[in-house]
């Protein structure tokens, strides 16, 4: 049998956590409210346990790029996300045209909305989750050399 990749294991996890978790409720009338923005719990970051809807075509920030770019801080991570939000968002309403897609998500995350995933994509949605890929994996790179040169803890 072939041994999976690395974070194929992670991925196979999530799914099945996902496919057992119960549907988020619909509220009277059908409606489905749809979740963007920060996603604040009281469950700890990388741990996949909230359903909830969002629109389709948003992009999630995992929990640890939040942190890493609030350094450290995730409530000032989401401020800093809030204001590339409003700098990209390309107009309307949040969701808008966009079918609900049900996810299961941890605290932490933030969820950005089509039309700013658009706007990072300079119009173009596949565009802009690809530069958002980039960039996660360019923070990440950016975190671990900034561990790396970090003083070891001092000793008595």
């Amino acid at each position: 049998m072939k041994k999976p990749a690395p974070g194929q294991k992670s991925i196979a996890k999530a799914l099945a956590i996902a496919k057992k978790a119960p549907e988020p409720a619909t509220p009277i009338g059908g409606a489905t409210k749809l979740h963007t923005g920060p996603i604040k719990a009281p469950v700890a970051g990388r741990t996949d346990h909230l359903p909830m809807h969002v629109p389709s075509g948003s992009y999630v920030v995992p929990a640890d790029i939040v942190s890493a770019i609030g350094e450290g801080n995730t409530e000032h991570g989401f401020e800093i996300i809030d204001y590339m939000v409003k700098q990209r968002a390309s107009g309307g309403e949040v969701g808008e045209n966009s079918p609900p897609v049900a996810i299961v998500a941890a605290g932490g995350e933030y969820v950005i909305p089509p039309s700013a995933v658009i706007g990072f994509g300079n119009g173009d949605l596949d565009v802009g989750h690809k530069a958002l890929d980039d960039w996660i994996l360019s923070e990440r790179a950016n975190t671990i050399n900034t561990l790396k040169k970090l003083a070891p803890p001092k000793r008595d």
